[in-house]
């Protein structure tokens, strides 16, 4: 970081500390089924409270996580880590920083007991609310936000612990793609200053962590059900107990030759849940969900990458596949720029085998 870049961190973070409590603790709350990103940053957030504010952090999300690099992650985070549903509710509201995520995002559960003092995002949004009283350090086409914390650690001259370099630096590599997908020069910096820090070990165990048996029945029917038409490679899950899958999958299909656009959907309880993947550095993947979901569920994202769900409660099996039929052909017909007047996975699209 040079003098200029040094300054206006230092001069955030006696911002930060002056929404902050002299004392109790601080709940750290990243994204609902968090991955590395939101995983790794919320450990250096917690870092960052005890050591340059002396306050207690306490790392809190909702939602399993299940994607076995994620796991194998929060294995070597030595912070203690809780469920939202396991906590006591207090009698009072509790500080709650933000990470990887908004209070107004949708992605998030923010717990009734919440008072938010503090959001550190790298997300776009729209919010109609004006959060005067909280601390906002939002950077949309920053990288990663765990990239943002590193720059907060360097600021308050915190020396980065090697577990946690390890995974904040896998966090980085894996939110920009091998710094290939909206890295900027703090993405940089923060991945190759990490890296040298790191333990090589725990990177690689969680970059090869090992896969569950059900992994691989979820990957037989996703390729058995894989579509592509033109530049677009899709695919569908009847039912997923790992919600975490669905953006794997969509990945996945991305890396195909000839295809710029791939994206999953699956059921998850009475959601349709849709993640959406592209090469296309002009995408906007994040908005182009958001305007084919609207008020039926929620969305949250980046330009090349997004992912959110439809809500499908009340309907019966046929309305289902109604709308995710509708919905199909919408998404496809917007990436395209053409109308889709056929059957998505029908006479125009060409099965991926059989």
């Amino acid at each position: 970081m040079d003098d200029a870049a040094l300054t206006q961190a230092r001069e955030q973070l006696e911002k930060f500390g002056k929404v902050l409590p002299s004392k109790g603790r601080v709940l750290i709350i990243p994204h609902d089924y968090p991955d590395p990103d939101a995983l790794a940053s919320a450990a250096a957030m917690h870092l960052l409270l005890a050591e340059r504010f002396h306050v207690q952090g306490q790392i809190v999300f909702t939602g399993r996580v299940s994607r076995a690099e994620n796991r194998e992650l929060l294995n070597h985070c030595r912070y203690r880590w809780h469920q939202l549903e396991d906590l006591r509710v207090p009698g009072s509201r509790v500080p709650c920083v933000f990470v990887d995520t908004a209070p107004w995002s949708g992605n998030v559960t923010v717990p009734s007991f919440a008072k938010p003092v503090a959001i550190f995002d790298h997300h776009p949004f729209k919010s109609k609310k004006r959060w005067s009283d909280v601390f906002s350090d939002i950077r949309v086409g920053t990288g990663a936000t765990a990239s943002m914390v590193y720059e907060c650690l360097t600021a308050a001259g915190i020396m980065v612990p090697k577990w946690l370099a390890s995974i904040m630096a896998y966090a980085i590599a894996a939110e920009t793609l091998d710094l290939s997908r909206s890295c900027t020069d703090l993405d940089l910096e923060a991945y190759t200053t990490l890296l040298a820090r790191s333990n090589m070990t725990i990177i690689g165990k969680i970059r090869h962590a090992p896969l569950p048996r059900s992994y691989y029945a979820q990957l037989q029917e996703a390729i058995k059900n894989a579509f592509v038409y033109g530049r677009v490679s899709w695919t569908h899950l009847d039912s997923v107990q790992q919600p975490e899958i669905i953006a794997e999958i969509a990945e996945l299909l991305c890396l195909m030759e000839r295809v710029t656009w791939a994206f999953c959907t699956g059921y998850y309880g009475d959601n349709l849940l849709v993640s959406i993947r592209s090469d296309n550095k002009g995408a906007r993947c994040g908005s182009l969900l958001k305007s084919l979901v609207r008020k039926q569920g929620s969305v949250g994202g980046h330009n090349q990458m997004a992912a959110g769900y439809l809500d499908m409660k009340g309907l019966s099996p046929e309305e289902k596949e109604n709308r995710r039929d509708a919905f199909l052909k919408n998404l496809i017909a917007r990436i395209e720029k053409k109308p889709v007047q056929t059957d998505p996975v029908g006479l125009f699209a060409k099965p991926l085998v059989g």
